[in-house]
């Protein structure tokens, strides 16, 4: 499926691939449990606010279809949709690596795992073989402000007519809200370490249309004040991979993280819209 690492004979990929890349993603891929419980945690999120796994703009009743989840993680969002759909539907997770995916022997039949670096090309068995592809949270790994090049690999396992789903998050429109007289100074410094200026998201639409869609829209989803702990737990989680794995400060960063803790709980929270675009390929 791949062609093996310089020096390598033996696939290095779980399910018998080779993955040829360095990893870009910043998070953690081990065997840390904190690792898998964000993204379980992060998965039922984002289900609780957008209120579906795949867009009611995308029609999901055909009992073939056949769907793609690109960085799938640790496969959650494939499996919370493949327990709502028949078993006639075919699914494929994608990501450089699976280390975060449960045994192979114990998957549902039609659950079906991949190694794949996505700035190379895809696999030649999966080019336009898709109805729907579903990708969320690549920010960390897009080059140079530029989806383009990840946006063309997406859109060549696409058919014809198919369906790309792409989620994310504004990471310029986001902000620090406190109830009256808290300060969140530490929770400000701890979350603009995450923050980018990606501002190609806001010309993501644009891009779409003019590389291959069709009718591109954008749907932006805002959480309220009263479940906003829970999304900033989560985002201080996701600080703390990172700390972890870039910054490597640990003195600093857990006294920075405990701080920010202690602003959570008196009343600072961590806002940060989600966007999801919905683009039909001509």
């Amino acid at each position: 499926m791949r062609q093996p690492v310089h020096g390598t004979t033996e696939p290095n990929g779980w399910n018998g691939t080779f993955v040829k890349a360095k990893d870009p993603y910043a998070l953690m891929r081990d065997c840390n449990a904190n690792s898998r419980s964000r993204l379980t945690a992060q998965h039922y999120l984002w289900k609780d606010l957008l209120g579906f796994l795949v867009h009611p703009d995308i029609s999901t009743r055909a009992s073939d279809l056949k769907l793609a989840d690109v960085a799938t993680g640790n496969g959650i969002w494939l499996h919370d949709f493949a327990r709502d759909n028949p078993p006639s539907v075919e699914l494929h997770g994608f990501d450089i690596s699976l280390d975060q995916v449960g045994p192979k022997p114990w998957l549902p039949a039609n659950i079906h795992m991949h190694t794949w670096n996505i700035f190379e090309e895809p696999p030649s068995q999966f080019v336009g073989y898709f109805d729907v592809v579903h990708v969320r949270l690549i920010t960390v790994v897009v080059k140079n402000n530029d989806p383009r090049p990840v946006l063309a690999n997406l859109t060549n396992i696409l058919k014809p007519g198919g369906y790309l789903q792409w989620d994310e998050v504004d990471t310029i429109g986001c902000s620090i809200k406190t109830v009256p007289g808290v300060s969140a100074e530490n929770l400000d410094t701890l979350f603009s370490q995450l923050k980018g200026r990606d501002t190609w998201k806001y010309h993501l639409t644009q891009i779409m249309d003019e590389n291959g869609y069709t009718g591109s829209l954008l749907y932006t989803y805002e959480y309220g004040l009263g479940i906003a702990r829970f999304w900033s737990d989560l985002y201080v989680s996701t600080w703390k991979e990172f700390a972890d794995n870039v910054l490597k400060t640990p003195e600093v960063s857990r006294e920075l993280e405990r701080q920010g803790m202690e602003e959570t709980r008196n009343g600072a929270a961590i806002m940060v819209p989600k966007l999801v675009w919905v683009a039909r390929k001509v």
